[in-house]
C-alpha cells in the first residue's frame, strides 16, 4: 500500500539526516497526517535575520485520494514566508506527481523553508506582504539568504527509490539586478529573478 511505503520513506529520510527531521506522529487509521520537527533555519518575523527560528512544526495531510491528490502542507509554527500563508499552509507552487514520495516532498518543504531560490516563485505567492520584505531584505542582507544552505544541500541530495539524483548546478546572473541564481546545468527557459521578479531567458 502506498501510504505505508510513504511512511517507511519518512522513517528512512528521518534516520539519515542527523536530527535535522523529528517524527512527532505518522499516519494511523483515521487520522492519516505526518507531523515532523523540520530544523530548518527560517524567518520567524520580519525581524529575520536578527530573528531566526531554528525548528518548524510540519503537518502533513494525506488526501483520501492519496497519492493521486496531492497533500496539504501546514506550518504549525508561525513564520514569516512568501510561500506560507498566515493560517501555516504550505504554497507549494508545484503540479503534484502521484509518483512524489513523501520523503521528496519534505525534502521539498525543506528546501522551501530555507529560502532556496531554485523554488522561490514571485507569481505564486502565499503571503504579498512577505513576499516585499523579502525582496527589501534581500537588498539589505544578502548574505542572509538562503537561511540555511546546509539544509538545502541536505534536501538536495540523493533521494530514495528510482529518483535520479539532482543535477549538477551552474550560476546565472539575473540581468535586471545582478542576483545570482543556481540553476540545473543542461537546460535553458526562461527564469525569474526571486530578488526583483525580472523574467528571462537563458541557459545552463
Amino acid at each position: 500500500m502506498r501510504r505505508e511505503v510513504d511512511v517507511e520513506r519518512v522513517r528512512t529520510l528521518a534516520a539519515s539526516s542527523g536530527g535535522r527531521i523529528g517524527i512527532v506522529a505518522l499516519p494511523a487509521p483515521g487520522e492519516p497526517r505526518f507531523v515532523l520537527d523540520i530544523g530548518c533555519a527560517t524567518a520567524a518575523s520580519p525581524r529575520y535575520p536578527q530573528e531566526r527560528r531554528a525548528t518548524s512544526r510540519l503537518a502533513i495531510d494525506l488526501s483520501p485520494r492519496h497519492p493521486f491528490a496531492p497533500p496539504m502542507a501546514t506550518v504549525l509554527t508561525p513564520i514569516f514566508h512568501p510561500h506560507v500563508f498566515a493560517s501555516g499552509l504550505v504554497c507549494i507552487g508545484a503540479k503534484w506527481l502521484p509518483s512524489e514520495g513523501m520523503d521528496l516532498f519534505v525534502k521539498r518543504i525543506v528546501r522551501l523553508l530555507a529560502f532556496d531560490p531554485l523554488l522561490m516563485n514571485p507569481v505564486s505567492i502565499a503571503n504579498g506582504a512577505a513576499q516585499a520584505w523579502y525582496q527589501h531584505a534581500q537588498r539589505l542582507h544578502p548574505e542572509a539568504f538562503p537561511s540555511d544552505p546546509a539544509a538545502i544541500a541536505f534536501a538536495s541530495g540523493a533521494t530514495s527509490g528510482d529518483e535520479p539524483p539532482p543535477a549538477p548546478r551552474v550560476v546565472r546572473r539575473c540581468p535586471q539586478c545582478g542576483t545570482g541564481l543556481r540553476l540545473p546545468a543542461g537546460r535553458s527557459g526562461n527564469v525569474s529573478c526571486p530578488r526583483c521578479g525580472h523574467a528571462f531567458a537563458t541557459s545552463s
